[in-house]
């Protein structure tokens, strides 16, 4: 694959955790963001073999189903800036998704983790702005442009200090060391 093909497949993203979630939407709207779409309930299966091979490899497998049904790989970035999380990512819309959930545990597929949100999004000047509610917690999740992005974290005012750049994965494993849990699905 060239770099102009993986760089059309680029995925830049920023979180931050947020208490209040109707607050911040709020300010969203007031400073020009359209709602890009209402909120929806998101579930997740996500994909490796027993032997965790994708997870070792940096790369990510999941079928979504919310407001449109997915399929979706996305690989970890080895040269990626640490102020966000990059990663190339690959989606096509499916149809059946129980269908392409058989197909890929019957090619060893086999290791299934299941992660549950409601999220809503919005658009401002090109970034996507999304609000998701975990079971852990809420969260913004700003996409695009890395300086559209910083320009969107300043207009929004999110403390700089609480820059997330990892996974909802790698959050819930924290949450889970922080409170002696062992579940590993993120569920409601």
């Amino acid at each position: 694959m060239s770099n102009q093909n993986s760089d059309k497949h680029l995925e830049i993203e920023v979180k931050f955790q947020i208490q209040d979630p109707g607050l911040l939407e709020q300010l969203i709207l007031s400073i020009g963001g359209r709602v890009k779409h209402e909120e929806v309930f998101q579930r997740t299966v996500r994909f490796d073999t027993p032997e965790k091979e994708l997870e070792k490899k940096g790369i990510f497998m999941r079928v979504r189903v919310g407001e449109k049904n997915v399929m979706t790989v996305k690989k970890k970035k080895s040269s990626a800036d640490s102020n966000y999380f990059e990663r190339n990512e690959w989606e096509t819309e499916i149809g059946d998704p129980e269908i392409l959930i058989d197909m890929l545990k019957t090619l060893g597929f086999s290791r299934l983790l299941i992660m549950e949100k409601y999220r809503k999004s919005y658009d401002l000047d090109g970034v996507t702005i999304s609000i998701d509610r975990l079971p852990f917690g809420n969260f913004i999740e700003t996409e695009g442009e890395k300086g559209k992005i910083e320009e969107t974290i300043k207009a929004l005012k999110l403390d700089q200090t609480s820059r997330v750049t990892v996974t909802y994965w790698d959050l819930h494993d924290a949450y889970n060391r922080e409170h002696g849990l062992t579940e590993e699905n993120i569920v409601f």
